[in-house]
């Protein structure tokens, strides 16, 4: 198998370990992942993808007060990434694109979480690169922390559905899953397994903040991947 990479690299299993993406004691998502395999870079370029993956971030929010106190809201703006989304003109963190691969024996696999070597990174401010260089300065409450650095693999099955698998970064005794989860829409919480992705759904990837959509306070995870079928 393929080593573990400082850069972000494309990721595949071989199809014959499609079970092992289901075994709770798998440690980690380097254990199975071929990097770069050059079979999966020939296809790609030779290949259309299959879906689109993306990452958003809520984005702050600015009111306008009409006095000095600042206790009469004006105006608020939207959470700018989840309003282009509804106007259907979505700007991501990050993006990929998964691959049929199985005609090279292989499932494309797209990794989620803060290692450099992953394709959906979380950070905060305009450049990644300039994050992985000075988190402290630019995510000083850790937001980007409050996601694993091996939070979970996305992968094409052999019948074309996309699915997911929260693997979490293993510190000591058993695997319990990713750091404060991965949640379905914002409801429901996965941890150490499988599921299947399904169209309009949005994954949630750690911790939430509170902000005011609708006059009312609500939770809202700061990081979300959605795809779309190409």
């Amino acid at each position: 198998m393929g080593k573990r990479r400082f850069s972000a690299s494309d990721s595949s299993i071989l199809l014959s370990h499609i079970a092992k993406l289901y075994d709770e004691s798998l440690t980690s998502s380097s254990e199975i992942c071929l990097y770069d395999d050059p079979q999966l870079a020939k296809l790609k370029r030779e290949k259309t993808p299959r879906f689109r993956v993306y990452l958003t971030r809520l984005e702050p929010r600015y009111q306008v007060y009409a006095d000095a106190s600042m206790k009469q809201t004006v105006a608020c703006s939207r959470e700018v990434v989840e309003y282009e989304i509804a106007t259907g003109e979505p700007s991501p963190v990050a993006e990929a694109f998964l691959y049929d691969a199985t005609s090279v024996g292989q499932l494309m696999c797209l990794g989620v979480g803060r290692y450099p070597h992953n394709q959906l990174r979380p950070y905060i401010g305009d450049d990644v690169e300039a994050y992985y260089r000075d988190p402290d300065r630019l995510d000083p409450d850790c937001v980007c922390g409050q996601i694993s650095r091996d939070h979970g693999l996305i992968f094409l099955a052999p019948d074309g559905t996309i699915r997911f698998r929260d693997f979490g970064t293993k510190k000591s005794g058993n695997r319990a899953g990713s750091k404060n989860g991965t949640w379905v829409n914002g409801k429901k919480r996965v941890r150490n397994a499988v599921i299947d992705w399904r169209a309009g759904d949005f994954l949630g990837l750690g911790g939430r903040v509170w902000v005011r959509r609708d006059d009312r306070l609500v939770k809202e995870h700061v990081f979300k991947l959605r795809f779309e079928k190409l």
